[in-house]
């Protein structure tokens, strides 16, 4: 008979402590699934991040190499070269385009790597590309923000020409401490401006 009371006890222990374990899995699957929506609710941020730093990481990669230099790179700053000699010339500054370099008889500018737009253009770029959004969203604003972003690449060159001539010592901090801060703006200002645009166009098509 004793023996018979034991097990009995045994048994009702057993019963009484099945419950919490049941109880302690069920909180465990419930803070994995917390834990996997946090992660997925934090994934877009994440992918955009990773994708942006991967772009860029591709586009230094190519754009430090001696053929993009000498290549595409150094096709781009004669022809940044050429066009602002000519809207130099129209304000009657008397300049002159020899590769890269813009002069006249009182001050010349040499257009050097980093002074092309190119590093503003792929930050803008793959900020777009990174961007959650249909590829079919993407192709006009890339297209729109390369113009504009080579545009006031253009209207930089004139304008630190002008400087150099009239101001000659500003010209160092119109170089470095302004348009620099100036272009990188502009290229988060387009990526802002191409993401409204975006959010109107799916709230068109909603409707």
């Amino acid at each position: 008979m004793a023996k018979s009371n034991k097990g009995k006890k045994g048994k009702s222990k057993k019963a009484e402590h099945q419950p919490k374990q049941q109880k302690q899995v069920a909180k465990a699957k419930s803070g994995n699934k917390d834990i996997m929506k946090g992660w997925r609710s934090r994934s877009p941020l994440l992918k955009f991040v990773g994708f942006f730093l991967i772009f860029m990481l591709l586009f230094y990669m190519v754009y430090t190499t001696e053929w993009f230099q000498e290549g595409p790179l150094a096709f781009i700053m004669n022809i940044d070269a050429n066009i602002s000699s000519f809207l130099l010339n129209i304000f009657g500054m008397g300049t002159t385009a020899v590769g890269d370099t813009v002069s006249s008889d009182s001050f010349s500018v040499d257009i050097e790597s980093g002074c092309d737009g190119i590093e503003a253009i792929a930050i803008f770029t793959g900020a777009v590309a990174a961007y959650p959004k249909p590829a079919k969203f993407k192709y006009k604003g890339i297209l729109w923000g390369i113009g504009f972003l080579l545009l006031m690449n253009i209207i930089r060159i004139v304008t630190l020409f002008v400087t150099g001539v009239h101001f000659p010592k500003l010209f160092d901090m119109m170089h470095v401490d302004v348009w620099q801060v100036i272009f990188i703006a502009l290229a988060i200002a387009c990526w802002l401006v191409w993401i409204q645009s975006v959010i109107k166009r799916e709230r068109n098509e909603a409707n």
